[in-house]
Formats: C-alpha cells, sequence, structure tokens
C-alpha cells in the first residue's frame, strides 16, 4: 500500500461510505494511478490527503477510460456522496473481478465492514 492509500485510508475512516470508496478505488488499481485523477482530484494538505469528489465526478467524463473504470469511479462518488448517483445498469461493463469489489463496497457502505 502506498502512503497515498494509506493517508486515504486515514482520512476515509469513520464513514462507511467514504471507507466503501476509498476501498474500492485503491483496489480497482486504475484511478489513483492516473496522472489526471492524482492532479485535479487528490487534495494534498499538510495533515494528508483526500478526495475531491466532486472533481472525480467530473473526471468520469473527462479523461478516456473503459466503461467500467468510469462505472467503479462514478460508483465511488456516489458512496461517499449519497447525493450523487450512477446508472447501476452499467455494472454489466464489469469482470468477474470488478464485480466482486463492487459488491464488496456496497455491502461495506451498508453494513460498515
Amino acid at each position: 500500500m502506498t502512503s497515498v492509500e494509506q493517508q486515504l485510508g486515514v482520512w476515509a475512516s469513520g464513514s462507511a461510505g467514504t471507507e466503501a470508496a476509498v476501498e474500492l478505488l485503491i483496489e480497482t488499481d486504475f484511478w489513483l494511478t492516473r496522472s489526471e485523477f492524482v492532479a485535479e482530484a487528490l487534495v494534498t494538505t499538510a495533515s494528508g490527503t483526500s478526495i475531491d469528489w466532486s472533481v472525480a465526478s467530473e473526471l468520469a467524463d473527462q479523461v478516456q477510460c473503459s466503461r467500467g473504470e468510469r462505472f467503479i469511479l462514478l460508483l465511488a462518488c456516489s458512496l461517499a456522496d449519497t447525493s450523487r448517483t450512477v446508472a447501476m445498469s452499467d455494472v454489466s461493463s464489469l469482470d468477474g473481478r470488478n464485480l466482486k469489489r463492487v459488491k464488496e463496497a456496497l455491502h461495506t457502505a451498508k453494513f460498515g465492514w
């Protein structure tokens, strides 16, 4: 786990939805490696690193990515910020491994474990 991933985990701690969202982004290992996402959606201060979910949501439509990668980012945004929505029909674009990760994230967001 990288330092940024650890900082995001600390930042997300205490909110089941945010924890699930951050964990999903870490596990899928796509968005946290994209230079556009890191430069625009990650907010780094003296106290650590966080995610600006509004910017992250906008990036889903601006950055070239697969339908599945876009779905994962939008789902993470909706888990962390319940005022955001995602079309669950796009879940069909996921492979089995990422589908499992999505199920785990949904479970964590709902039950906190």
